[in-house]
């Protein structure tokens, strides 16, 4: 599947992202030799190398950090596709189609394709897969509604959910949908970089040539139903940590790709480099204290209003990330299916008006507030910044900095801290609802806020029958979340791709970065 958003951080709990968007379909038929890549320019490389910001958390699809998809993508095809617009399309399933009340989906799985392992891709084994995935994958919180995997016949099987769900067939192209072997499931503990991979998918997890923490070599499947995904001889991902490191593999050819940020975008532009980027990344603070459980201002919606009205967008991205970004007050970025016109105006910078609105409720002479952040991707510069345009309205800034996930997951989430520094990626709504503010947002909504509103309009959108009546309640479901200020976004910040000259397919048609590397080919440019 396409992963659109490539990780700024090795930290998935501070940066959920996007898998694409989110346009489903009732009933799809398709064929895998037309859902590769456009590379009419293509030749078959030798080495691709690839440049990934941290080691691989996991090589099993259940643990693998959702930010560094490729370390699965390679190996484990997914039974749906999804483009970089969404558009779903064949994967390990020729066919797919949801029933009338959208709560079962079918899936008719391709003939004769089988496992890295050699046993077979059928029915049973799927539903092996997706029951050992909706059990225990870090994606499963998003999917409870799946009640029951069935298999049909050896070719067929229904994934079943408890309440109408449109968007059931873009779970099948994200994480959920890597399919395990049965043989891989059993012996899921052995899942590990000193063993092959058990997937079904372009390529296979060589343990002799890789070294768990430095480098990861995937070969060719030859098994592989779908050659027009086979670039490559072989594909490495190389750990390089350090940006400015990155940056210099790739002008030297130690690796063809690399993703960035803003602080090495000018340094890869003089080396020239390919560059590709996009705002897709939201920067700003998670306001989880809403019932006002540890800091009973944040109880207020007028203080978090406030807290809105006093951040000086425009002069922190220009300072911050100059051309490259840009300034958001909600969540959804500009061309997703939950982006809201009206919300994009809602709180222009004016302390004044946060001055007012903290005296309306009760707070004239301030408070202190405590925060969560964190050293990592400019988080805590934000903060410090912040922390100087709200001193002025009277709200105090207590940040507490930590350094490491753990520290920064559990704080998240033990109700100590009203006030969390975040980086969350764009996604469709449907998915972003549920990780990021719905109740099933674990590790988003840490004190468990609850809004008959969202849920309401949030089932709407499952019972929709077409995306226009679909995408009307993301937008109300934005409005309303932008309106009631559980979160104050401050700007959008880019993902970059850099490759080498040589590389196609790291660029979409809207410009921005594709984020998979089953997509990019050799091509004859110097």
């Amino acid at each position: 599947m396409h992963r659109r958003s490539a990780a700024i951080s090795a930290m998935c709990v501070v940066t959920a992202l996007s898998i694409g968007a989110c346009t489903g379909s009732k009933a799809g038929v398709g064929d895998a030799a037309s859902t590769g890549s456009t590379a009419g320019d293509a030749k078959l490389g030798g080495t691709l190398t690839v440049a990934m910001q941290a080691p691989a958390v996991g090589v099993n699809p259940a643990t693998v950090n959702g930010a560094f998809g490729n370390y699965t993508a390679l190996d484990y095809d997914t039974l749906l596709r999804a483009d970089y617009q969404g558009k779903i399309s064949a994967g390990l399933a020729s066919a797919w189609a949801m029933s009338d009340n959208n709560q079962t989906l079918t899936l008719t799985l391709r003939s004769g394709v089988t496992f890295s392992d050699g046993s077979a891709v059928d029915a049973a084994a799927v539903k092996k897969s997706l029951d050992y995935m909706r059990a225990n994958s870090s994606v499963a919180s998003l999917y409870t509604d799946i009640t029951s995997v069935d298999v049909v016949d050896a070719s067929h099987v229904t994934v079943k959910t408890s309440q109408p769900d449109s968007q059931l067939p873009t779970a099948m192209a994200g994480l959920l949908g890597e399919v395990i072997s049965p043989k891989g499931v059993d012996g899921i503990k052995g899942l590990t970089v000193d063993a092959p991979s058990a997937g079904a998918g372009a390529y296979v997890l060589d343990p002799k040539a890789s070294l768990s923490g430095d480098h990861y070599t995937y070969t060719l499947n030859p098994s592989y139903y779908d050659k027009s995904r086979q670039h490559w001889k072989k594909i490495v991902l190389k750990v390089v940590t350090d940006p400015q490191a990155a940056v210099n593999a790739l002008s030297t050819g130690q690796v063809q790709q690399a993703t960035g940020d803003f602080t090495t975008a000018k340094q890869a532009a003089g080396a020239g480099l390919q560059i590709a980027y996009k705002p897709t990344i939201w920067f700003g603070f998670n306001l989880i204290d809403r019932g006002g459980e540890v800091s009973k201002p944040l109880g207020d919606a007028r203080v978090r209003q406030a807290i809105n009205y006093a951040i000086d967008r425009a002069t922190l991205e220009k300072a911050t990330l100059g051309d490259y970004g840009a300034v958001t007050d909600q969540p959804s970025a500009k061309g997703d299916n939950g982006y809201s016109e009206a919300a994009a105006t809602r709180y222009p910078y004016d302390p004044a008006k946060a001055k007012a609105l903290l005296a309306q409720a009760g707070y004239a002479d301030g408070f202190d507030l405590p925060v969560l952040s964190v050293h990592f991707e400019g988080l805590d510069q934000l903060t410090e910044a912040v922390k100087a345009m709200l001193d002025p309205i009277g709200i105090h800034l207590k940040p507490n900095y930590v350094s490491d996930e753990q520290s920064y997951a559990g704080g998240s989430t033990d109700r100590k801290w009203p006030v969390v520094a975040v980086g969350y990626g764009s996604q469709p709504m449907d998915q972003m609802a549920k990780g990021l503010f719905l109740p099933t947002a674990k590790a988003f909504n840490g004190f468990g806020t609850v809004s008959p509103e969202l849920q309401r309009y949030f089932d709407a959108s499952l019972t929709a029958t077409t995306d226009a009546d679909r995408n009307a309640q993301y937008v109300k479901m934005e409005d309303w979340v932008v309106e009631n200020a559980w979160f104050a976004p401050v700007m959008d910040v880019p993902v970059f791709s850099y490759a080498a000259k040589n590389l196609g397919g790291v660029e979409n048609p809207d410009g921005s970065p594709d984020g998979n590397a089953l997509d990019w080919y050799q091509t004859t440019a110097s």
